[in-house]
């Protein structure tokens, strides 16, 4: 396994970043997805071949950082030929929930050192339904590290799961799942808005799970004066949905056009933000102000 400093320096080297939602189908239908389940088969693979997908980044002239979102990603056809005609020239990060049998197969296509990172989300509620004693993502789990590559596993700090959340962390750290991190909820539960009215007892419950201190954790309301803050989204940072549809971010939706069609064109310099606000996720990755979140992704490099 490569060591941390050469993810640091991966990091670094990477200055584009596409955050691409490559489809919302997925075989869980988790309470707290911010996609609605799709069963429809809208894949790009079956509209461009996995050679055209990875020319037309390369078209670009820049070297990406791809994440891969969903739905789930390795239930797409032609998933793996896809990531390995990708990672001949740009990195990638994929966040999965492990229950395909192809990533037993995913060796044979990506090498460790074109992966940043392999997210492995648990959703504990959805995979009790398929994985009872949670064999199956322990046993991926550790066939990915074995062959070198960056995983992690992820929990969704949902509010209904607080009751629980404590002793799962233990029974998979038990079973050697040694990397796991909760996530903030992003939603509305019971009149609530999250991560902003999380309990003080839930803070400390995430902060212990995360190993930091009560006071390193903290969920602002999102800010309504932070406009002209210079961001990277439009420059150097995109959102791209599964057919290439590119826009600057979940808060701007100003359309770069797409990358498929060859009419993608970004912005040759940072611009000031003028949303004003911090409510999707995305802004953290073009520019970081949540203690968590920051602390969250040093320990995910």
């Amino acid at each position: 396994m490569q060591s941390r400093d050469f993810y640091i320096n991966v990091s670094k080297k990477y200055k584009y970043k596409m955050l691409w939602t490559i489809s919302s189908h997925c075989n869980f239908n988790c309470i707290y997805c911010y996609n609605a389940k799709e069963i429809s088969d809208n894949f790009i693979t079956k509209t461009y071949s996995p050679a055209h997908i990875a020319e037309s980044f390369d078209k670009t002239g820049k070297s990406w950082l791809i994440f891969f979102l969903g739905g789930e990603p390795f239930l797409m056809p032609e998933f793996l030929p896809l990531m390995h005609e990708l990672t001949k020239k740009h990195h990638i990060q994929i966040s999965t929930n492990l229950c395909s049998d192809n990533v037993y197969k995913f060796p044979d296509y990506v090498p460790p050192d074109r992966v940043m990172l392999l997210s492995a989300s648990f959703h504990v509620l959805e995979r009790e339904k398929v994985d009872a004693d949670f064999s199956k993502y322990i046993e991926k789990y550790h066939f990915l590290k074995k062959h070198g590559y960056n995983i992690i596993g992820n929990y969704v700090t949902y509010p209904l799961l607080f009751g629980r959340i404590e002793k799962d962390f233990e029974y998979l750290h038990k079973h050697g799942v040694d990397k796991i991190m909760p996530i903030p909820y992003r939603g509305e539960f019971e009149g609530k808005h999250y991560p902003y009215e999380y309990s003080d007892e839930q803070i400390e419950i995430i902060a212990r799970l995360a190993n930091l201190k009560k006071s390193e954790v903290s969920f602002p309301w999102p800010q309504t004066t932070g406009k002209g803050i210079v961001c990277e989204a439009g420059h150097r940072y995109f959102t791209m949905d599964n057919f290439g549809n590119v826009i600057q971010c979940f808060s701007m939706k100003k359309s770069f056009g797409n990358l498929f069609e060859g009419t993608f064109v970004p912005n040759t310099k940072n611009t000031k933000c003028m949303s004003g606000s911090e409510e999707w996720y995305d802004c953290y990755l073009g520019k970081i102000r949540t203690s968590i979140l920051d602390k969250i992704g040093a320990f995910l490099r």
